[in-house]
């Protein structure tokens, strides 16, 4: 009489395929975690330079407006702190006058910067220097300087 054999073939998965095939995909998985936190922080520092060119040219072109009073905004300056907030007179309507434009000014960089945000115009000749600073999440400290004439 002959004996039948029967080969019987496994098929399907180890468990240490499996978790082989999981840990290839938390690394992934945080891979692309770290990845998203890092185009969030640069979508952040953009939108704040975004910001201090726009508070940057405001102001220039204020001083442009009002040049038979440019020098009344040498040497101002502001430094943005969450607990006493400048709410400075701001009246839009009122026309160029140096100490307005720049109540309005600090008034937006207040909203729009963060705490520890510095901002200064200095005059050198006929150059104006607008310096405007702020700290990033790290503490790392920036600083943006726009020239005009």
């Amino acid at each position: 009489m002959k004996k039948l054999t029967l080969k019987i073939h496994n098929r399907g998965f180890s468990l240490i395929e499996v978790l082989v095939a999981l840990l290839i995909l938390a690394i992934g998985v945080l891979g692309i975690a770290a990845l998203q936190f890092k185009a969030l922080r640069y979508s952040h520092d953009a939108n704040l330079r975004t910001q201090i060119s726009y508070l940057a040219s405001d102001i220039a072109d204020k001083m442009r407006i009002n040049r038979n009073n440019i020098a009344s905004y040498d040497g101002a300056s502001h430094s943005v702190d969450v607990t006493d907030l400048s709410n400075a007179t701001c009246d839009i309507t009122t026309g160029a006058t140096a100490a307005n434009d720049l109540n309005c000014w600090y008034n937006q960089i207040d909203s729009l910067l963060p705490h520890g945000s510095t901002a200064a115009i200095n005059a050198s000749g006929g150059l104006y220097t607008i310096a405007l600073g702020w700290t990033d999440r790290e503490g790392e400290t920036h600083t943006v300087e726009y020239t005009i004439q």
